[in-house]
């Protein structure tokens, strides 16, 4: 088993499989990611539908990205008792289609949340919501930059409020770079096409895969080493995008494939594992 990350066998539902035994899932209930003070780590969780994602930071705040589909808080919960998450100081909604209020509520009344960052209407919008509206907001546009942890600062790319618009966010920590991209308005890719990204480590793919989300030039721009791509029920993938990223030489890590996927930084190097359910690959 790798040291990396002390699992403890516990719960008999949830596996991973080691780097150096690429065949033989292991048990495991919780993960202790033991992370240093300077470290960090991004866990994409794995659900029935929807996108959401977690930062964890070595000093022990965590942050959430977008709130997973309707009626996934079970399945949300159970993935954060994994990992031992009972506290999120803040929530990032990055586009309408990939939060809900019902869940959204949901976590505040459960894990403590004191913050939500959006873009302009969405902060308008949930200012007005009863359980939400006690909150602390922030409102992120274009052009924002903010030090969210120690070496760790997000930059908003894009964002806008039009059909296929949202926040595109470049999250960096010491020499790494995640891209989370939501947008897939032409107007959104001529920005983005115009920035420079070449150093952009690691993609979330927007939209779920589908048709016409993410073109070839933009993933030749980008040039990742993994593209990460969550589950919608309700949208079939673009049957030419794994082939795409594959001519690329991006290694493509499907949450509905996959399961959850944590990767681990350092200041020098990351490491990524994956977390599934057993009966869903049986």
């Amino acid at each position: 088993m790798n040291a990396l990350f002390a699992f403890m066998l516990l719960f008999a539902n949830w596996y991973y499989i080691p780097k150096d035994s690429p065949a033989v899932p292991v048990k495991v209930e919780s993960i202790d990611l033991k992370l240093k003070s300077d470290e960090l780590a991004m866990t994409f969780f794995s659900l029935s539908d929807g996108e959401s994602a977690l930062i964890h930071h070595g000093n022990g705040e965590k942050v959430l990205i977008n709130t997973g589909g309707k009626g996934t808080e079970g399945e949300l919960k159970k993935l954060l008792d994994l990992y031992g998450v009972n506290q999120i100081s803040a929530v990032i909604l990055t586009d309408e289609e990939l939060y809900n209020k019902a869940s959204l509520r949901w976590l505040i009344k459960n894990f403590g949340v004191r913050e939500i960052i959006a873009s302009e209407p969405a902060v308008s919008e949930l200012q007005a919501e009863k359980g939400i509206s006690n909150l602390d907001f922030h409102s992120w546009k274009q052009n924002t930059k903010q030090q969210l942890f120690p070496e760790f600062h997000a930059d908003v790319l894009y964002e806008g409020s039009d059909q296929g618009e949202g926040m595109d966010i470049s999250f960096t920590f010491e020499r790494h770079r995640i891209l989370f991209m939501n947008s897939t308005s032409a107007k959104a890719n001529d920005v983005l096409m115009g920035k420079e990204l070449s150093n952009v480590n690691m993609v979330k793919l927007p939209a779920f895969g589908r048709d016409g989300s993410i073109s070839e030039d933009m993933i030749k721009h980008l040039d990742p080493q993994i593209g990460i791509l969550f589950y919608r029920k309700s949208i079939k993938h673009d049957t030419d995008l794994f082939r795409l990223l594959n001519d690329a030489w991006v290694d493509v890590y499907y949450t509905r494939k996959h399961g959850t996927i944590t990767i681990k930084f350092t200041d020098v190097n990351y490491e990524l594992f994956t977390i599934f359910q057993g009966e869903k690959f049986k």
